[in-house]
């Protein structure tokens, strides 16, 4: 299941009025007072609130793993595509066709400075620093196979380096993905009860709760559909998932922003948007379930990127 960000908005709206110069002043003050300020430093990975410390982790470890997790996508597409061109052109080699274009992308999270906070341990500061050691070492390899396509290197070894390169790619990314379960595992749990924790007395702790039910759902239908055994209990189990999601969104909108919230009005009713556009999806796969259409895998495809905006909107929501 897809992680998620937390309350993060909801951690920082003490600060949202706050104007960026008062803000200069406030981190000064802190810097001044230096380790003899008993007060709470909400600029420190341990700022005194351990649920704060723990729910801004999880936000960063979260995009971290975003962004891990696309740039891995992308790589494995250029693999592929460079290992096919080379194949086609080596068994024709009057082959018309241009190389790969490769998709550029950006590891920004790679050199983050990501710290877990004293509330959590070193366990987890080792996994966080696994997850950075693996990615870098992928981005090594992507740019060898980018010099390898421009000085069209395959014209002498017939596509030998791009075998090496997958061959190391892929116990790097095992590594990589292996470190990013165990942290969530691990983490998961101890970032939702401090999440809890931080938004008792909140206005929106309601609509943040019950939004995070649907979001997750979204993903859980998602995952649900990787793994059909058998296909009259799956169409059983979709209708049986559809009904709660439906029973979900309606509560949903049913829950009315306060009015001293309504700065976070617009993304609350994107999120209700998406997951209303996900039901109709949901439907066209339920038809093409009970027709046994051809497009059924079209649809699950779309279900899954409706489930990505669903995410998406969540996360904007709770940011």
């Amino acid at each position: 299941m897809k992680k998620s960000l937390l309350i993060a908005g909801i951690l920082s709206l003490g600060f949202s009025m706050t104007s960026c110069d008062k803000l200069e002043k406030i981190k000064e003050k802190l810097s001044q007072n230096g380790s003899n300020n008993n007060q709470t430093n909400p600029f420190s990975i341990n700022s005194g609130d351990e649920n704060r410390d723990i729910v801004a982790f999880n936000n960063k470890v979260v995009k971290m793993d975003e962004a891990q997790t696309d740039f891995i996508k992308n790589f494995q597409e250029s693999l592929m595509q460079m290992d096919e061109y080379v194949k086609s052109v080596t068994a024709n080699p009057q082959h018309i066709g241009m190389s790969p274009i490769f998709t550029p992308t950006i590891m920004m999270w790679v050199n983050q400075n990501i710290k877990a906070p004293d509330a959590l341990g070193k366990d987890y500061q080792v996994l966080v620093d696994k997850m950075k050691e693996t990615a870098s070492e992928l981005e090594v390899l992507k740019k060898e196979l980018e010099t390898y396509k421009t000085a069209e290197d395959w014209k002498d070894d017939k596509g030998k380096k791009i075998t090496e390169i997958t061959e190391k790619s892929q116990k790097l990314i095992q590594e990589n993905r292996k470190a990013a379960n165990d942290l969530f595992s691990k983490l998961s749990p101890k970032a939702d009860k401090a999440e809890i924790e931080v938004l008792k007395g909140h206005p929106l702790k309601d609509h943040i709760i019950q939004s995070k039910e649907v979001m997750e759902l979204a993903q859980k239908i998602v995952d649900d559909s990787y793994d059909i055994k058998d296909l009259n209990t799956y169409k059983q189990k979709f209708t049986q998932q559809y009904q709660q999601m439906e029973k979900l969104y309606k509560r949903n909108i049913d829950e009315k922003i306060p009015s001293s919230e309504k700065q976070k009005e617009g993304s609350y009713t994107a999120f209700n948007n998406s997951v209303n556009d996900f039901l109709g999806k949901m439907r066209i796969v339920q038809r093409s379930l009970n027709e046994n259409s051809a497009e059924l895998n079209k649809d699950f495809d779309d279900l899954e990127s409706e489930a990505n905006t669903v995410l998406s909107r969540y996360n904007n929501f709770v940011d």
